[in-house]
């Protein structure tokens, strides 16, 4: 299986079809047409079926798998080419997984202190939530994922981020709730949520509200609090959300609410365990411990 053929395996993809992909990829279309048939033949597979709309293809379930890995796999040449031509300079991407946080800024000031020292070094983020983050450090997509505890951190080498975010809901300003200062567990029986989907894997609000306790009615989860806050001001719902993800100021249509009693979320950063890191990741680790340090 060649790099090459990934390539343009994934153009295909993109294209919707062999002959738009031959045009960007300036190859003939029956060229391109024996690679995505000689793949199909070295895969084992149907790759491609026709669609719906006039000529577009459309990914099998198998094709759909070569593509997510291809584009894993290309990713991973791109960054190992790159790591290995930065010669003395220390320069090329960092790749960062993580969770929406506030103890971002910690990485942020560590961001900023590296590049000060390397002009060269860029930082790729990757806003995802548990399971992929923990894919994409497996995979070597990412140096460092940020992590929410408990964690199983066997795999990993890592270190606390300093602060916590607080726990809390997510609400509209006319909800009964908002005239509260804080939401207790029995608050929560019967209230439409939307709620973060690495949470329900982590069970980690099971010992807060307790084992006997139906706490709210699961409307969906999100990855993304900006994106369930949309629902939440159109009145759908509420959102278990960590404290300053979204705007809450007057006007915003939105305010947080604390959980009581408090619930803080700890941190972690993690890198794989016994690997060496690029220059660039190991010195942004370097200026992420002395911002931690000082913090």
């Amino acid at each position: 299986m060649e790099i090459k053929v990934l390539r343009n395996f994934i153009a295909v993809v993109q294209e919707e079809g062999v002959t738009a992909a031959a045009d960007v990829l300036r190859i003939s279309q029956p060229a391109l047409s024996r690679q995505i048939k000689e793949l199909e033949e070295e895969m084992g597979a149907t790759l491609f079926v026709r669609g719906n709309r006039g000529r577009a293809l459309e990914l099998t379930h198998e094709g759909q798998l070569l593509y997510r890995r291809a584009r894993e796999i290309v990713e991973l040449a791109d960054r190992t080419k790159s790591e290995i031509a930065s010669g003395e300079e220390i320069e090329g991407s960092v790749h960062i997984a993580a969770a929406q946080s506030s103890v971002m800024d910690v990485l942020a000031k560590a961001a900023m202190h590296v590049r000060e020292l390397h002009p060269g070094i860029r930082v790729q983020l990757h806003d995802d939530y548990g399971e992929n983050i923990v894919e994409r450090l497996n995979n070597g997509l990412a140096d460092f994922g940020v992590l929410v505890q408990p964690t199983d951190m066997s795999r990993y080498d890592h270190f606390p981020l300093p602060g916590g975010d607080q726990m809390g809901v997510l609400m509209r300003p006319d909800n009964p709730l908002a005239a509260q200062a804080s939401v207790h567990a029995e608050d929560l029986q019967g209230l439409p949520m939307i709620v973060p989907k690495g949470s329900l894997v982590r069970r980690d609000f099971s010992g807060w509200y307790g084992a006997d306790l139906r706490p709210y009615d699961l409307v969906g989860t999100m990855n993304l609090t900006y994106n369930a806050s949309r629902f939440v001001r159109a009145g759908c719902c509420c959102a278990m959300s960590l404290e300053g993800l979204v705007d809450t100021s007057e006007g915003s249509g939105l305010c947080f609410r604390p959980l009581d009693p408090p619930m803080h979320i700890a941190l972690h950063i993690a890198w794989k365990k016994d690997q060496p890191l690029a220059p660039a990741a190991q010195a942004f680790l370097t200026c992420v411990r002395e911002v931690a340090a000082e913090s």
